[in-house]
């Protein structure tokens, strides 16, 4: 799997491509924004503008024909009441985003981000067909670029209000989030958190399996020394 996608990444190399994960966020962030003021234009109107409603992944909806949902899904700002918490979110997401392509370069990003996104869509196809209903958030796929990050930099700190907490803590908190949308998340739920792990597999699952591997060997030697 490596292999694969190191020669998907040199085929990238003929074309160039930006960081993007500024944009990405920024396009959330005006979309915020957009839906804000709509919703104080329309606060005493009968029928409110919702801007985000046009733009989720909203399968009945793409297979009746509004298929520029399969990409603006991707830029629907997070969900939430409080202003401070979509903005704390949205740069969380940047900061990360930003640290993977500058650690990995912007095609090796790119390669993670798109088969996450692919995974979802094929995701909310599968739970649209299973359940007749699909409306398939972002926040899971996003929530995958923390488990790369964590892997990469696993002693980073990060203040949890004020409290020091490693990255590779916090992914235990982001697997919980993912696990708890596993076994009570409904069908949507459990498509988006499956699917936004298939790129996290992808490239992270063999260095999973050596890690298991050597704890093992390491394992029985302790176990053989004690004999």
């Amino acid at each position: 799997m490596r292999n694969l996608l190191n020669r998907l990444e040199r085929k990238l190399y003929r074309y160039t491509i930006p960081p993007f994960m500024r944009y990405l966020v920024f396009a959330m962030l005006g979309v915020f924004v957009l839906d804000f003021f709509a919703a104080m234009s329309s606060a005493y109107s009968f029928n409110p503008i919702n801007l985000t409603g046009y733009l989720t992944l909203n399968i009945g909806r793409v297979l009746r024909g509004e298929v520029w949902r399969l990409v603006t899904w991707l830029i629907v700002p997070p969900a939430g009441t409080s202003t401070i918490w979509a903005l704390l979110s949205l740069f969380f997401y940047y900061s990360i985003g930003t640290a993977l392509e500058n650690r990995w370069g912007v095609r090796r990003f790119l390669i993670y981000y798109v088969i996450g996104a692919l995974a979802n869509i094929i995701g909310g196809f599968v739970a649209y067909f299973i359940a007749g209903y699909a409306i398939i958030p972002n926040t899971y796929l996003y929530f995958s670029l923390f488990f790369a990050f964590a892997a990469l930099y696993p002693d980073m700190t990060f203040m949890l209000y004020i409290i020091p907490v490693k990255a590779k803590w916090l992914a235990l908190i982001d697997a919980v989030y993912f696990l708890t949308a596993l076994l009570w998340g409904g069908v949507n739920g459990r498509c988006a958190a499956i699917a936004s792990l298939v790129n996290v597999a992808l490239f992270f699952g063999q260095d999973l399996i050596d890690l298991c591997k050597r704890e093992y060997h390491h394992f029985k030697r302790r176990q053989q020394f004690r004999r």
